[in-house]
């Protein structure tokens, strides 16, 4: 519901405390008395224990400035003839058509209705009601605010649910991760409060199955209201205490709990999890309410536990990849720690350099795989301690086709990115690289980024044939190597967060070898 805080010290205000919600009424006349006899009618008057803020405009001019600068007006009861004969028929044309306000009531007041029959004004002019002056006694006019008000609160639900449904579908797109479905969740719980009018505060946790303990184990999939800010179990800690411990309480009875103030709904998931979904409501809550609400955590408790039943699937993908990148260079005597650097560098700079989230993580998972084709190369050359003879160099190239040849064959999207960066992330942009000698632009970006993540993380890395680099050597060959073996883009964007990438090294040494 779009209750209106008072924000003006307009003359003709009837000023509300700060914390006092109203409604705002815009009164539009020419005539003097015509304000102060509405003020004295509608001093007392209450809608939903609420009361008006009454502000005051002179002119058709002046009451465009108002509705210009207040998008919250709930009803305006407007004159016909003021500075020009049908000066309030084109205020309602100006706010219905160039501000586009659709929600505030517009009431036409005429003292002489000839200048405006009433069967012309009704059919040509979006207005939502017609009255004479003469008729409209106190009692009349407060009836008239009564059916008006309500109309325009109606209204304003309708609009903010709406508005919730559009962030269920956009949300509903893009469940895909945890990330997503957070949103998601609030997104629907949002739209549940509003539309059984239960107030603005909710949070929905989830504790997982594998602790006993509640301190560690309960996440917040869904937060509205004074709870918005929570997202994490410590966060709950800035709650009053009196929340803190029912929502603990809750958690180890496993039981739901009514109070005078709120509600906190607890349920049993199939995979172990148990839910709690706790909210403030401003009336009690009928059969209906319950059963809806009882739904949401529910259908919300199936989805988390699908959701994470995939993304366990996926981490298990990924770990595999990562141990089988690890094992290639384990064989090359190169720590298992370098490919999720790369992996990691890799991911960054193509967020970075702009790419679509969901190509970004590609990146992060199939880049590891770019010397997979090393598993191929015989243990003499890849364990040589001196420099590669001409024959020997060019069997090492055909690392890049083993590596492609071994990946192209799945259909899986890893897969398929790990074999175009297994192609490419040796090519240079001069055209200097292999296997193809391509340049420029016409290497993939995943092979071009590969590259630069690839090549920093082994000149900072030590190997039997080398020490480590220090970190302004490897600036200055980035520098040199600029638009020759690397994209100038890609350089520019390491340089500039150079600080963030070498900060991966120390997050994750050689001896790490998880990511």
């Amino acid at each position: 519901m779009d209750f209106l805080r008072t924000s003006s010290s307009e003359a003709g205000v009837l000023h509300a405390t700060e914390d006092e919600r109203v409604w705002k009424v815009l009164i539009v006349d020419d005539e003097p008395e015509v304000h102060t006899v509405t003020k004295l009618a509608l001093r007392s008057f209450r809608f939903q224990g609420e009361r008006l803020e009454l502000l005051s405009a002179m002119s058709a001019r002046e009451a465009l400035e108002i509705f210009e600068q207040h998008d919250d007006i709930a009803l305006a009861m407007i004159d016909v003839v003021m500075e020009t004969e049908h000066a309030g028929l084109d205020l309602i044309r100006e706010v219905r058509e160039r501000l586009k306000n659709r929600k505030s009531r517009l009431i036409l007041r005429t003292g002489q209705a000839g200048q405006a029959p009433e069967d012309q004004v009704i059919r040509d002019y979006e207005i939502d009601d017609y009255k004479e002056k003469t008729e409209l006694t106190t009692q009349k006019l407060r009836t008239l605010l009564y059916s008006t008000l309500r109309a325009y609160r109606d209204i304003c639900v309708i609009e903010a649910q709406r508005d919730g449904l559009k962030r269920v579908i956009e949300s509903c797109s893009s469940v895909q991760s945890s990330t997503t479905f957070n949103q998601f969740a609030t997104a629907v719980l949002a739209q549940l409060m509003n539309l059984l009018n239960l107030g603005e505060s909710a949070i929905y946790c989830v504790e997982l199955p594998d602790g006993d303990q509640v301190e560690g184990e309960l996440h917040i999939l869904a937060s509205t209201g004074d709870f918005v800010e929570c997202k994490t179990l410590r966060e709950l800690k800035s709650l009053p205490q009196k929340v803190i411990e029912r929502i603990t309480d809750a958690s180890s009875t496993r039981q739901s709990q009514l109070y005078d103030d709120a509600y906190l709904f607890y349920s049993h998931g199939k995979r172990g999890t148990h839910n709690l979904l706790y909210l403030t409501y401003n009336q009690p809550l009928n059969d209906l309410d319950l059963q809806l609400l009882e739904l949401y955590v529910s259908n919300v408790a199936i989805t988390f536990e699908s959701i994470s039943l995939f993304e366990s699937f996926q981490e298990t993908s990924s770990e595999l990849v990562y141990t089988l990148a690890n094992a290639v260079e384990a064989r090359s005597r190169e720590t298992g720690a370098h490919v999720i650097r790369v992996a990691l560098v890799s991911e960054r700079l193509a967020q970075l350099y702009g790419l679509p989230e969901r190509q970004c993580m590609l990146m992060k998972l199939a880049s590891p795989l770019h010397d997979i084709g090393k598993v191929a190369i015989p243990d003499s050359i890849l364990h040589k301690p001196g420099k590669l003879t001409a024959e020997e160099w060019t069997l090492m190239e055909k690392h890049v086709e083993y590596g492609v040849d071994i990946l192209k064959k799945s259909s899986r999207e890893v897969m398929r990115m790990g074999a175009l960066i297994a192609g490419y992330h040796h090519e240079k942009w001069d055209g200097s690289g292999y296997p193809n000698g391509i340049a420029g632009e016409e290497i993939p970006i995943e092979g071009r980024i590969t590259a630069v993540a690839d090549v920093v993380d082994a000149l900072g890395s030590k190997r039997s044939y080398k020490e480590p680099w220090p970190e302004e050597k490897i600036l200055e060959l980035l520098k040199s190597e600029r638009g020759k073996h690397f994209d100038p883009t890609l350089v520019d964007l390491f340089l500039e967060h150079h600080k963030e990438f070498f900060a991966v090294r120390d997050k994750h040494p050689d001896n790490v070898n998880e990511i």
